[in-house]
């Protein structure tokens, strides 16, 4: 493991375990030429909690297993981030709420579509005066107009 992310979990030192376990099978499980350790880290520094942290991993994971450019799982996330208003950790908490609510409902999606519908939510007419949360936006689409992905 290189010294960032060793780094990393050091300052997450409240669950450290936790969290070296966490990457440690990021990095046993994602391989560097889809997920870089700059990339990782990134995603770790913007993670709020280990599980937070798993989830959008084991979403790439996904993502790289049944695609042969897997590095895009991860160049359509950043590139989401640039393209709107939020932070990776804003998305990085709205990923984990939007894939807990497709879990409770027995139900997956592909990660581009989860994305788009995320960046749909970031952009709604809603959201164009007053900056809402992420996640309470999301939220609030996923009431109102369910979701079909």
């Amino acid at each position: 493991m290189n010294q960032e992310l060793e780094a990393i979990i050091n300052f997450k030192n409240s669950e450290q375990d936790l969290w070296f376990k966490c990457i440690e099978t990021a990095r046993g499980s994602i391989h560097a030429r889809d997920l870089t350790d700059c990339e990782l880290s990134k995603i770790a520094k913007a993670s709020s909690t280990p599980q937070s942290f798993s989830t959008i991993t084991k979403l790439i994971y996904r993502f790289t297993r049944s695609n042969p450019n897997g590095h895009q799982a991860v160049n359509v996330l950043f590139s989401s981030v640039d393209n709107s208003q939020y932070s990776l950790s804003e998305w990085i908490d709205a990923i984990e709420f939007f894939s807990n609510w497709l879990d409770e409902r027995e139900r997956k999606t592909p990660w581009p579509t989860l994305l788009g519908y995320l960046s749909c939510c970031s952009e709604s007419p809603e959201n164009k005066d007053i900056k809402h949360n992420l996640t309470l936006l999301l939220k609030d689409m996923l009431t109102t107009y369910d979701y079909e992905g």
